[in-house]
Parts: structure tokens; C-alpha cells; sequence
């Protein structure tokens, strides 16, 4: 919170709302991004493989929605502002901090959702 201007002023709950609607909004640019890479591979299963094409669009997809949203929600909406500590992107303006964690959480989900995704596979049972 100390990268952001004013939350320290609002009560508990419009904190929590704020923070709950920022993370929808990251879970839904997460699935916007993981159909992106299905496109491209033309296939939901390309978690299994994970081929480059689709990884990069995954990637590139979340990082261009988060700087759109972030423009948003700093310069249109007034939802909330950078405080003078949080790094920005030179030219956009975007706090290094939501763009870190789109590049650091989404590869890690992906490999915890294949992960999850090939060991829960049924396995056949032979007689």
C-alpha cells in the first residue's frame, strides 16, 4: 500500500473493496490471456506443452491488458495514483510493481496449473 496515494486516509472496508475489484480484474485478465494462448494454438490443452507461440501471447496479452488497465484506472478513472516511490515504465507511465506481478505470478500459474492439471489425469487401469 505505500505505493499508492490515499489508501492510508480510506476506511478498512473501501480498501478491501478496491483491492477485491483489482483482483478480479487480474483473475479475468489472467483468463483472457490463458484463451489467447488457446487461439494460438488452437487447443485449450496447450498447457500440457506449453509451446513458445502460445506462452508468448499468454505473456504479452496479460502485460498489454495491465498497462491498458492501468492507464485506466490512473489517468481516466481516478481510481487510484502512484505514490512517489513506486517505479514507473519510462514513456507509459505504468507502476513497476503491476507489471512485475504480471510477469512474475502468470508463468508460475501456469506451471502450477499443468502441474495440477496432468496429475490429476485418470490413469488407466489395466486388468
Amino acid at each position: 500500500m505505500p505505493y499508492y496515494v490515499g489508501f492510508n486516509s480510506l476506511d478498512h472496508m473501501s480498501v478491501v473493496r478496491t483491492c477485491t475489484q483489482a483482483s478480479l480484474g487480474d483473475g479475468v485478465i489472467s483468463v483472457l490471456a490463458f484463451w489467447s494462448g488457446a487461439a494460438i494454438a488452437r487447443s485449450r490443452g496447450w498447457i500440457y506443452t506449453l509451446p513458445i507461440s502460445s506462452t508468448v501471447t499468454y505473456l504479452a496479452s496479460g502485460v498489454v491488458v495491465t498497462i491498458f488497465m492501468e492507464w485506466l484506472a490512473t489517468e481516466i478513472w481516478d481510481r487510484w495514483e502512484y505514490a512517489s516511490i513506486m517505479p514507473e515504465l519510462p514513456i507509459l507511465g505504468t507502476g513497476m510493481l503491476p507489471m512485475l506481478q504480471w510477469l512474475i505470478l502468470p508463468p508460475l500459474i501456469l506451471w502450477v496449473a499443468r502441474q495440477q492439471t496432468l496429475t490429476s489425469q485418470p490413469k488407466a487401469i489395466y486388468s
